[in-house]
């Protein structure tokens, strides 16, 4: 049933398949989602956890020009290696931020995180797949609050 569920989905609203699990609220807690953006008129809504049309989130994950792009306001990081647990993303925003996000760094689903500009949550985000000719991406994140 999920399965038809998603196919239709992506079938009429084009868009996304994606899971998000909002009823954790405590410091600490996460959620997880596989996300689809069929093109470059989408992006990545990293509070809400879908793709949505392009320049419509205030923090997102978007693709262009071979990169993925965040907002100005937001701080990144990506892993040396192939592990990234919150606490990591936190040490490397700290200590070795990065402005850009190449999707050919990224392959191999590298992982890299992205920090909300209020602090309050990051995003661990590994590429999936990426068409090179702007089409499809495909990522998975996870969320993790990071009130105390």
């Amino acid at each position: 049933m999920t399965v038809l569920a998603a196919a239709l989905l992506v079938a009429f609203a084009g868009t996304a398949y994606y899971f998000l699990d909002h009823r954790k609220a405590a410091a600490g807690d996460s959620s997880y989602a596989e996300l689809t953006a069929r093109d470059s008129d989408y992006e990545f809504d990293l509070a809400a956890g879908k793709a949505v049309p392009a320049e419509s989130a205030d923090w997102y994950l978007a693709v262009t020009e071979g990169e993925f792009v965040f907002p100005k306001d937001s701080d990144a990081f990506v892993a040396a290696g192939y592990v990234l647990s919150p606490a990591d993303c936190l040490r490397g925003i700290e200590t070795e931020p990065v402005t850009t996000l190449p999707l050919d760094d990224l392959a191999d689903e590298r992982p890299f995180c992205v920090r909300s500009p209020d602090e309050k949550s990051i995003v661990i985000v590994r590429l999936i797949e990426a068409d090179p000719d702007e089409g499809p991406v495909t990522v998975v994140i996870s969320r993790h609050d990071m009130r105390g």
